[in-house]
C-alpha cells in the first residue's frame, strides 16, 4: 500500500496552513467576506478527508474508508463553489480597482485560482476513474493536495522573510512557494515514474500558475477582461459551478466502474 505515512503528512500540512493563514486570515475572520470563509473550511475539509481516508485504509479499515469517501459527493462541489466565489470576489476588487498594488496582484491571480480548481478538478476526476487501481488512486488524490502547498509556502516565506511581505517584493515570495510545490510534485513523481502521472499533472499546471501569474497576468488588458466576470450573476455562477462539481464526480465514479467492467470482461 503506497504512502503509508500519508495521513501524518497530511496532517503537518494542516498545521502549516494554520500557521501560514494566521497573520492575513485566521487573526482577522471578522474583516473576512463569507466567500473567504466558506473557501477556507472547504480546503481544511478536504485535508481532513484526506486525513481519515489515508490512515483508515492503512489500518484495515476499508468499510469505514469507502463510507468516509462518499463525502466526497458534498465535500468536492463545496470546493469548487467555495473557490469560484473568491474567484468572483477577486473579479469584483479588480474591476473597481486596475491600478493599485492590490488590484494589479489580484488580477495575476486570475490565473493562478481557476488554473487550481481546474488542475483539482482533474486530478480528482481520476482518483475516482482509477479508485480500484491503489497506486494511481493513491496519487490522483494526494496529488489534490499539491495546491495549497503554493499558498502555504508563499506566505510563510512573507512571514520568516520581512522581504517577500506582499507590499514589498510579494512576486518571490509566489515564485518560492510554486518552485516549493513543483519540487514536491517532482520528488513524487521520482519516487514511482510508472505510476506518477498524477504528479506530472499537477507540476504542470503548478508552472503554469506561475508562468501566466509572472507573464499575462501582469498586462493591464487582461485585469479589465478578469474584472468583467463580476458582471457575471453570482447566485447563477455558484449554482452551474456545483452542478458541475457534482457532474465531475459522478461522471469520474461512472468512469472508473465501467474501467473496472471492462478489465472484468478482458479477463474473462
Amino acid at each position: 500500500m503506497p504512502f503509508r505515512n500519508a495521513w501524518i503528512w497530511v496532517l503537518i500540512l494542516l498545521a502549516l496552513t494554520f500557521a501560514a493563514f494566521w497573520p492575513g486570515y485566521f487573526s482577522k475572520l471578522p474583516e473576512k467576506k463569507l466567500a473567504h470563509h466558506y473557501h477556507a473550511a472547504s480546503a481544511v475539509l478536504w485535508m481532513i478527508l484526506a486525513v481519515v481516508q489515508s490512515w483508515t485504509i492503512h489500518h484495515g479499515q476499508i468499510g469505514l474508508h469507502r463510507k468516509a469517501g462518499l463525502a466526497i459527493f458534498v465535500l468536492f462541489p463545496f470546493f469548487l463553489t467555495a473557490g469560484m466565489w473568491v474567484v468572483h470576489v477577486e473579479a469584483t476588487t479588480v474591476s473597481g480597482d486596475f491600478v493599485s498594488l492590490e488590484g494589479r496582484q489580484l488580477a495575476q491571480f486570475g490565473f493562478f485560482d481557476p488554473l487550481a480548481n481546474i488542475a483539482f478538478a482533474l486530478l480528482f476526476w481520476g482518483g475516482l476513474k482509477y479508485r480500484y487501481n491503489i497506486h494511481l488512486h493513491a496519487r490522483y488524490m494526494l496529488g489534490t493536495l499539491l495546491f495549497v502547498i503554493s499558498p502555504i509556502g508563499f506566505r510563510l516565506l512573507a512571514i520568516l522573510i520581512p522581504f517577500l511581505k506582499p507590499e514589498e517584493n510579494f512576486s518571490y515570495a509566489m515564485a518560492g512557494g510554486n518552485v516549493i510545490a513543483f519540487g514536491i510534485a517532482l520528488y513524487l513523481y521520482r519516487e514511482a515514474p510508472k505510476h506518477g502521472q498524477p504528479f506530472l499533472i499537477a507540476a504542470g499546471f503548478i508552472a503554469a500558475q506561475e508562468i501566466m501569474f509572472e507573464t499575462l497576468g501582469r498586462i493591464p488588458e487582461w485585469a479589465v477582461i478578469f474584472g468583467r466576470l463580476s458582471q457575471v450573476n453570482l447566485p447563477i455562477l455558484l449554482v452551474l459551478t456545483g452542478l458541475a462539481g457534482l457532474g465531475i464526480a459522478w461522471h469520474g465514479w461512472a468512469t472508473g466502474a465501467r474501467l473496472v467492467a471492462r478489465n472484468a470482461a478482458a479477463a474473462n
